[in-house]
């Protein structure tokens, strides 16, 4: 119905459309005409609606980043200004003053703490001995393998996000030649042809664009953490290919509690000095802190989560 329709209005040829004064119409006339194309030819594919949903989620998170760390550079206070700091530099011989910036949500991150080991100690430490107990070290390393062939996918996607060409490159190299000749991961060919493996995280993502230093901050079940990072973990599951190559939930969470029994796995030695420390939870969390390079001590820096604390306190 358009063809004929625009045929018996408009008279086009290309020499015409140089002397009309609305060429641009015109020009899209003529197009339509010289190639046939209807209204009914033009269709649109939908995206599936769970990737979109993704999508969005990812793109809110980055958003509310954004305006964090745009309003703690909006209102951060003067080296001298800041109460927490003020009070932090007359405490400083005082017995655990070493530890405001680190840790000033203690009182909730000890009472997670205390949740989490007794979870642990009832069911996930005693599975995680029954699966090394029983299950063969070859499969538990083929396990290991498969799991860190998924991290990949996350690490990749920050890479990206860095602007590190070099690890980008390296990554993408790792994934498909353990996918491939590895077997879906299982083996990890990559490593010995010297494709080593590096583990990035949407939390370093955000520490290499200004969000540098993080207090401790412990997630249930999941464990010791900072706000950064925990934040951080939301984008990392999206990137994680899971949740988009398994449409069964159920599967899905099978996955991810074997990935967290093999990572249990890796820590059982360690066990004996946690627990037979004066205080676990300090050492834990001094482990912690220095295994991710955050400072322990007192700073002048003012972070963006101790803004956030004080905007708290304040209402």
């Amino acid at each position: 119905m358009l063809i004929p329709i625009l045929k018996n209005k408009y008279t086009l040829s290309p020499s015409s459309l140089c002397n009309s004064s609305n060429w641009s119409r015109r020009l899209l006339i003529y197009l339509i005409l010289k190639n046939g194309i209807t209204h009914q030819t033009v269709t649109t594919k939908k995206l599936p609606q769970s990737f979109v949903a993704q999508i969005l989620k990812l793109s809110a998170v980055l958003i509310i980043t954004i305006l964090i760390y745009g309003c703690a550079n909006n209102k951060a206070p003067t080296k001298d200004s800041s109460p927490m700091i003020s009070s932090a530099k007359t405490t400083q011989n005082e017995s655990n003053s070493a530890y405001i910036n680190s840790d000033p949500f203690e009182t909730y991150n000890r009472g997670v703490f205390t949740v989490n080991v007794v979870i642990d100690k009832a069911i996930i430490r005693p599975t995680t001995v029954g699966y090394i107990t029983y299950i063969p070290g070859p499969i538990r390393s083929g396990i290991g393998n498969f799991f860190s062939n998924l991290r990949d996918f996350v690490t990749l996607g920050n890479d990206i996000l860095q602007l590190n060409g070099k690890y980008s490159m390296q990554t993408l190299m790792r994934i498909s030649i353990n996918s491939t000749v590895g077997i879906l991961g299982i083996i990890d060919v990559s490593t010995s042809l010297g494709l080593n493996m590096h583990k990035n995280s949407f939390g370093k993502t955000m520490k290499e664009y200004g969000w540098e230093h993080s207090s401790y901050f412990i997630i249930p079940l999941l464990g010791p953490s900072t706000v950064r990072d925990a934040l951080g973990t939301i984008p990392d599951v999206v990137f994680n290919p899971t949740w988009y190559v398994i449409s069964n939930d159920y599967i899905s969470v099978a996955l991810f509690a074997s990935n967290a029994i093999d990572t249990r796995s890796k820590y059982l030695d360690s066990d004996k000095i946690f627990y037979s420390s004066l205080d676990p939870y300090i050492t834990m969390r001094d482990v912690y802190l220095q295994a991710i390079n955050e400072p322990i001590t007192n700073s002048d820096d003012v972070s963006i989560d101790t803004l956030l604390l004080e905007e708290s306190q304040a209402k």
